[in-house]
């Protein structure tokens, strides 16, 4: 190592400028420091907060309300503003082949018919529209006679007047009035095609669309 290291002193000339321009430059370093430092906490918060108050998934609830029925048929078609009565009628109608009532005693040639009627009612509880299958008791082995059919079938027929027919997924349809006049109401009378017979009745006021609609709606359960 040469002498004059180890003998002088080693001073550079520093001015005043030169330490405020460094002192200067510390500052800003300082500062951009604690900036960036502020900008990650920040950035951290925000994840946070967004998993925070993210919700979590619920479970997917699917409605399935139960469908009414009546005597094997399921009722698709409930009008709006009206309820399906929770009671069920059911009862035996015996009738001769031309389909009037056997009385006072049935004869051989006579045939019980279940009938089975379900009912719409309004909001004050008044009858709004009601459904009604017949179907003849006959063994499964042994069909309705086409002559007992056709006899049922006109048992609700006669007397009206025919509008429109039209076909649904129970069988064929009839529109029925109960007269020409105005303010006959009107029905509807299906011929099943497993030779039942089913109707729709209703109050006068009810439109014969609505009537139709539920036609429509009944399909075999």
């Amino acid at each position: 190592m040469p002498e004059i290291l180890k003998t002088t002193d080693f001073d550079l000339p520093v001015t005043e400028e030169f330490v405020h321009r460094v002192q200067r430059g510390v500052r800003r370093r300082r500062t951009m420091r604690v900036a960036a430092a502020g900008l990650a906490v920040l950035a951290i918060i925000g994840v946070v907060a967004v998993t925070q108050t993210r919700p979590a998934p619920g479970p997917v609830t699917v409605a399935s309300p139960a469908t009414p029925d009546v005597d094997r048929l399921l009722i698709g078609y409930v009008p709006a503003g009206v309820r399906l009565d929770e009671r069920r009628s059911s009862s035996t109608l015996i009738v001769r082949q031309d389909g009037t009532d056997a009385v006072p005693s049935a004869g051989p040639q006579d045939l019980d018919v279940m009938v089975s009627m379900r009912r719409f009612e309004q909001a004050n509880g008044g009858s709004y529209l009601w459904i009604t299958v017949l179907r003849p008791s006959t063994p499964s082995s042994q069909p309705v006679a086409a002559t007992t059919f056709n006899g049922l079938l006109n048992r609700y027929l006669a007397g009206t007047i025919s509008v429109e027919t039209f076909d649904v997924p129970t069988g064929r349809a009839r529109l029925t009035r109960a007269s020409a006049a105005e303010s006959a109401g009107y029905g509807v009378v299906i011929a099943g095609t497993d030779r039942t017979v089913i109707t729709i009745e209703a109050n006068a006021r009810v439109p014969a669309d609505v009537l139709k609609e539920v036609a429509a709606g009944l399909i075999p359960a």
